[in-house]
């Protein structure tokens, strides 16, 4: 386009050879008013063309007002079929049109009314370029920061006028995404312009969260680019339906798998020999979210438990290949660059995954090796990266061998170096190291800048408490920080406290709270004013006047006069102290002198102390002025008053009390290493301000394994804290798939059938059941491949979904084997529960799967029979035994808690024989029947034990004909435990009558 526009290069070759600023702007005047004029008339395409890139160079110019006419024509030639028009047009429109309304909503909106027909219009054009060009338009356009992000007004909601506009944008958007017949080139451009509008709009993806698992089947993508730029649309969906995450995991870990373990990767994906870095990466890092994802509200929605053994396999043999490869020699600087970017995630994700020691020494060593790196970037990554590592590992001992060349990088050249690496000696410090890095951090402490000081003596102060295990150590040790702090220590002021402050105060509580530790502190407190010679830090002094002041007078037992520890000397250190002190210590210092004065009212110092108080009440500062006239009253009353009035001195004169703390406050300045500890997830759009749907109850349950007996989750965490859109009063009604019951009622009866059949897919089951334990072995198979000859791909379990209550749950289920992704012909999943209590009949979880095929997206919501019934064996009793036990139940529990009794109406006819097999195949033993007669009377006596893991109950069942059409019964069920038989009843209700 360019060659052919000679009048443009013309216009920019004029500007370039202009002589002066005055010379150039005539020439743009010049050329602005002649645009003006030709706008104005009838141009053709490529004048039209030509005169928008002179007002957008001009514009690039800094003539940002001067051009601003020309939007009309670019909204003109948007709106033309002639590609190279609608190219320009678009790029105009994306380059003039700037934020000049008072919020960005209002930009937003504003721009939307502008534009939102041709949108439209190129979206649903036949063109793929054209889809492009509109595509790359709202992506460029329509995005915001993350900082933005948390504006409240950004989020569109259905109140807003625009809404149905964004709605049916979104719509079509939405359609580039999930289209079968959408190429690669497009959809990825779909992808990102979606996540875009999905940032101004998350309410919309949750009033249509059918559209969820569509857009997270692109992670099984075969285009390595269509999966990067999903990356971060997966991402956000996850932070809006953390449901979603565990349901990905088998997908990223076969794509990981794949890469790097299996090697498989397009050529035009490696770059330096690395296969697919910048993918790699993004996916690491998304797996590490999964598993942070919850943990701010102590309820982490993926855990190790809730992964089955071949994903987990998979993502640890990747993290393992990536910490092996890290010690491989590089070809130069930018394969050395991907090569760490990829290592630090590694490394930050294997903790996750617990991975083997040798695996986590292999990453510490090699991250080490690349603190020596030239470049800054690496250095403080690599400290980063290792910080993660220690922060959440089990065991920090790997870190012994390596701590000088941490301590090295404490005098690296950059600060923010230095700053890491002090918070690396932090997370690695141990009770086998603190004294170690303690001292190396107390040596370093006065050689730092003042802007680390503050963080320094808080990490100190947090692990000398943390890891001491002598008194007299941690004491003298905290004074020393004290007192090398010198003038340049923060200290606390009357707004507030600051971090130093803090630590001193911290100190003070503990001397206070230990009576062991009051004389020998005081003796160090004295010998460390007398070395400081006048330079005393504040904090120190602070320290020396509370607690020399209440317990001075131990240190001073046995001590003459002459003594540096006597209470003479004491008080002239703090009376010298005083006049060199902040005004914020000065009030302390007059507490402890009112103290001297009290206890030794005879002594020589008194009228000094006096004489200090009235000089004080002239003091500027309003609290020093008013202490000193209140304790002037009270050294008058001492001094010169009766003996009640030297008892009432006393009296209100009061040692400091012993502090009831719970906590330390100095772990609330640790920031993100103590976020790090209990790894928080950030999500990239503020959920708690998106509206709910109406009519939708969101669901509380969070996946596979709502109560995994492998579970590390606390058990107190805050039930709505899962739930950010304000509606904890249950989980939503999950609308089962068509023909699902008849599957259902078939495992009730049966331990092996058809579980679900249409015409795309068969799944087949298998009960297995071992007392409480219950295994359900499914194989699905490819009916498609019959009909079709397709194979069935992106096929997921999204969910498994347990009804029941959130804490306690009377039953543990998980999936253990996860099905292939593709089915060609057949594969196979398999579900444990454990049945820990007596499970009610509507507590069965529903299984939700999706998948491909054909082009069509698919998904299946069916209810497993979790029921206590599936725990039944057999027990041999005589007819004799069997009338005593059913008498027992009976007397012992009553027939309201133990006995169910009521009539049930068949669908079809029972014989005998029937009913027999039913309840043989259920679990029962038969301990009674009557003849197989043809009169039709029937009497069924079956005893059997219910499993659970806390607990095992005797059933007994009594079934009995009421007509000769064997249709209606008589169904009693005695149990050994209080309410179960109407659990039991309720069961085989179920099952001898079919629901429609």
């Amino acid at each position: 386009m360019a060659p052919n526009m000679k009048g443009l290069t013309q216009f920019i070759v004029d500007l370039r050879n202009s002589k002066d600023a005055e010379e150039e702007h005539k020439r743009i005047n010049l050329e602005i008013s002649n645009v003006r004029s030709k706008f104005s008339q009838n141009l053709n395409s490529y004048q039209k063309k030509k005169y928008i890139c002179k007002l957008m160079y001009i514009y690039l110019m800094g003539y940002t007002d001067e051009v601003q006419f020309g939007l009309k024509q670019a909204f003109s030639l948007i709106a033309s079929n002639d590609y190279g028009e609608k190219l320009v047009g678009y790029i105009l429109v994306s380059v003039l049109y700037s934020r000049s309304s008072a919020s960005l909503k209002s930009y937003f909106e504003d721009l939307l009314e502008w534009i939102w027909p041709n949108l439209m219009k190129d979206l649903r054009s036949n063109s793929e370029d054209v889809n492009c060009l509109a595509l790359l338009f709202i992506a460029s356009n329509f995005n915001v920061s993350h900082q933005d992000l948390h504006v409240t007004e950004l989020i569109v909601t259905e109140a807003d006028d625009p809404a149905s506009q964004w709605q049916e944008l979104m719509s079509l958007v939405y359609q580039q995404c999930v289209s079968p017949t959408t190429k690669s080139f497009t959809r990825k451009k779909a992808v990102i312009a979606f996540y875009v509008l999905l940032k101004l709009y998350p309410q919309m993806i949750l009033a249509n969260d059918n559209w969820i698992p569509r857009l997270l089947a692109l992670v099984d993508d075969k285009e390595i680019s269509v999966v990067l730029s999903v990356v971060p649309l997966v991402k956000l969906l996850v932070d809006l339906k953390p449901i979603y995450s565990k349901s990905l995991l088998p997908s990223i870990a076969n794509r990981l798998h794949s890469i790097l373990v299996e090697e498989r990767c397009p050529d035009d994906y490696y770059y330096y020999d690395i296969p697919a870095p910048w993918l790699v990466v993004k996916l690491f890092e998304l797996v590490e979210h999964f598993f942070v994802l919850g943990e701010d509200q102590r309820n982490p929605v993926v855990i190790l438990g809730n992964i089955d053994d071949r994903t987990l396999s998979k993502l640890r043999q990747a993290v393992a290949k990536l910490i092996q490869n890290a010690s491989k020699p590089v070809k130069g600087q930018p394969s050395r660059n991907s090569q760490s970017s990829i290592l630090f995630q590694a490394v930050s994700l294997a903790v996750f995954l617990d991975a083997s020691p040798d695996a986590i020494e292999g990453a510490i060593y090699a991250l080490v090796q690349l603190l020596t790196s030239p470049e800054t970037n690496n250095r403080y990554l690599v400290l980063d990266a290792l910080v993660k590592l220690s922060a959440r590992a089990d065991s920090t001992a790997h870190f012994k061998d390596h701590l000088e060349k941490i301590y090295k990088s404490l005098y690296d050249k950059d600060i923010s170096v230095r700053k890491k690496s002090i918070d690396l000696l932090y997370t690695v410090c141990d009770e086998s190291s603190y004294t170690q890095i303690i001292a190396k951090l107390l040596d370093y402490f006065p050689l730092t800048e003042s802007s680390l000081k503050s963080d320094i003596s808080i990490k100190i102060a947090v692990l000398a408490e943390r890891f001491a295990t002598d008194s007299i150590w941690y004491i003298s040790t905290m004074l020393r920080l004290l007192s090398i702090g010198g003038k340049t220590a923060r200290t606390d002021h009357r707004e507030g406290l600051g971090s130093s402050g803090e630590v001193w105060e911290r100190i003070v509580q503990i001397i206070v709270n230990n009576q062991d530790l009051q004389k020998k502190a005081c003796k160090l407190i004295v010998n460390l004013l007398r070395k400081g010679e006048g330079m005393n830090a504040d904090s120190l002094v602070r320290v020396g006047a509370l607690i020399l002041g209440d317990y001075g007078h131990l240190a001073a037992e046995g001590e003459d006069r002459d003594s540096h520890f006597s209470t003479f000397s004491q008080f002239k250190m703090l009376y010298e102290a005083y006049f060199r002190a902040q005004i914020p210590t000065r009030p302390l210092l007059l507490s402890s002198f009112v103290k001297f004065l009290v206890n030794f009212p005879n002594e020589d110092f008194v009228p000094e102390i006096l004489d200090l108080f009235e000089a004080e009440t002239l003091s500027l500062d309003l609290e020093i002025q008013t202490r000193a006239h209140e304790y002037l009253k009270v050294g008058s009353l001492t001094v010169s008053g009766s003996q009640s009035d030297r008892q009432f001195a006393r009296s209100i004169v009061k040692a400091i009390p012993p502090f009831d703390v719970k906590q330390n406050s100095l772990m609330n300045h640790l920031g993100s290493l103590q976020a790090l500890k209990n790894a928080k997830s950030r999500s990239t759009v503020n959920v708690l301000k998106i509206p709910k749907p109406k009519g939708e109850r969101q669901a509380t349950t969070t996946g596979f394994n709502s109560g995994s007996d492998l579970s590390d989750a606390d058990e107190d965490y805050n039930e709505s804290g899962n739930d950010p859109f304000g509606d904890s009063s249950g989980a939503s009604v999950m609308k089962l798939s068509p023909n699902w019951y008849s599957g259902y009622h078939r495992m009730l009866h049966y331990d092996a059938g058809i579980f679900y059949e249409d015409q795309l897919v068969k799944i087949t089951y298998r009960v297995v059941k071992a007392t409480a334990n219950v295994n359900y072995q499914f194989t699905v198979i490819n009916n498609a491949a019959k009909n079709a000859n397709t194979d069935i791909t992106a096929f997921t379990v999204l969910d498994l979904q347990n009804p029941g209550k959130r804490e306690d749950p009377n039953y543990y289920i998980r999936l253990v084997k996860v099905p292939d992704s593709t089915i060609a012909t057949k594969t196979t999943m398999e579900l444990a529960a454990t049945i820990r209590n007596i499970v009610e009949n509507n507590e069965s979880p529903v299984l939700s799967l999706s998948y491909r095929c054909g082009g069509s997206f698919n998904t299946l919501h069916l209810k497993v029979p979790v029921v206590i019934l599936k725990t039944l064996s057999a027990t041999d009793l005589s007819a004799e035994e069997f009338k005593r036990r059913w008498f027992q139940i009976g007397e012992a529990l009553g027939s309201n808690a133990g006995e169910a009794r009521g009539a049930i109406k068949a669908n079809h006819k029972y014989i005998l024989s029937n009913v027999l097999r039913t309840l043989q195949r259920l679990g029962f033993a038969v301990v009674h029947c009557t003849p197989d007669t043809s009169s039709g009377d029937i009497l069924v006596m079956a005893a059997g034990i219910l499993h659970t893991s806390t607990a095992n109950f005797g059933v007994l069942v009594s079934m009995r004909s009421l007509d000769p059409d064997g249709r209606q019964f008589d169904l009693t069920v005695r149990c050994t435990g209080g309410g179960v038989s109407e659990v039991v009843y309720q069961s085989l209700e179920e099952v001898f009558v079919t629901k429609s």
